[in-house]
């Protein structure tokens, strides 16, 4: 069996290839901005000159150009280094979304369980959605371990109710609509691999004169409109419309591309939807209750942190966008 924290990565991997700046694209323009800015601010401003600071699930890096936005703002110098079990590209990132990435030292490939950083190197950490996608308890005792005594570490969690969860909900069911009500994309490419042997458009028309592949060609089309239906009528099911959409634009290109093609697009695509589910599963795996959040809060404390009460975080006072947890490392 596969190590589920490893497909975790791979999912995490293939979405930061994508170019992404943090995990929230469709509500922030650019890097975060509002309250999320705001808190990351704040943290930072009590940071001296030459402070040391680890951004741990990093992702491609956009707490960490929060930093050296507060550093320019406060006209101080930071060394921040970033660190994801991901693979990412922040450079890349940051050039597509027109960010100065300065001199930040990103780490790909690295959990923040394990840093293999010395100790007391860092006099702060971040975190913004990570600690609460592993082992919470050895994170927090890695973090206690790397910084310095009185260094702080500030968290932003996943919160149960907020609205980024809601969306992930609704798209998990949308994705269980096309895993058992549509299989669009099991039934595709069934078709596609029937039609494997065609090696010119002239085999191809002359295979589909089977009566049984046409009827496999008559599910798919009547798959197509019901998924289309179903992503026309339902909130945030719009990127089930998208996947109809390549599906249908696969087979009109067919004979173009051949049947082969096709079926490599087509697996791609799943597994695209693969990663988009299983980000989705750890995301509703990771979100804190009020329950858990006073749980994280232990864990602080017996890691070896003077831990400050938990507050919900809010967007415009009203969306709910997760927990913030401030601690320090006790002398």
């Amino acid at each position: 069996m596969s190590d589920p924290k490893s497909q975790s990565a791979d999912a995490w991997s293939r979405y930061w290839a994508s170019g992404a700046l943090h995990s929230c694209p469709n509500a922030f323009a650019g890097n975060y901005d509002d309250e999320i800015r705001e808190h990351w601010m704040q943290f930072f401003s009590r940071l001296p000159d030459g402070a040391r600071l680890l951004d741990i699930g990093t992702g491609n890096g956009a707490v960490a150009f929060l930093a050296l936005d507060a550093g320019r703002l406060l006209g101080r110098t930071f060394h921040v280094e970033g660190i994801d079990a991901a693979a990412i590209d922040p450079a890349a990132a940051a050039r597509r979304h027109g960010i100065e990435a300065g001199t930040v030292a990103f780490h790909g490939g690295r959990s923040f369980e394990e840093t293999e950083f010395p100790s007391h190197r860092f006099d702060a950490v971040s975190s913004q959605f990570a600690v609460e996608y592993g082992n919470v308890a050895k994170g927090l005792g890695e973090a206690a371990r790397i910084l310095k005594p009185g260094g702080r570490a500030g968290f932003v969690i996943h919160h149960a109710q907020s609205e980024a969860l809601e969306v992930a909900r609704a798209e998990l069911r949308v994705f269980d609509f096309l895993r058992d009500d549509a299989p669009l994309l099991l039934e595709s490419c069934e078709l596609l691999k029937n039609l494997l042997p065609a090696g010119s458009a002239g085999e191809l028309a002359s295979l589909m004169q089977d009566s049984a592949l046409q009827a496999q060609d008559r599910k798919v089309h009547e798959l197509l409109r019901r998924v289309a239906e179903f992503a026309r009528t339902r909130p945030n099911a719009a990127f089930a419309e998208d996947i109809a959409k390549q599906v249908a634009l696969t087979f009109r290109r067919i004979t173009e591309t051949g049947p082969v093609s096709a079926l490599e697009r087509l697996v791609i695509l799943g597994e695209e939807m693969a990663a988009h589910r299983s980000r989705l599963l750890a995301i509703c795996e990771a979100a804190h209750d009020q329950q858990d959040i006073e749980g994280f809060c232990r864990l602080a404390n017996l890691a070896g942190f003077s831990v400050e009460a938990p507050r919900v975080l809010r967007r415009g006072g009203t969306d709910l966008l997760g927990w913030t947890v401030l601690v320090t490392r006790r002398e």
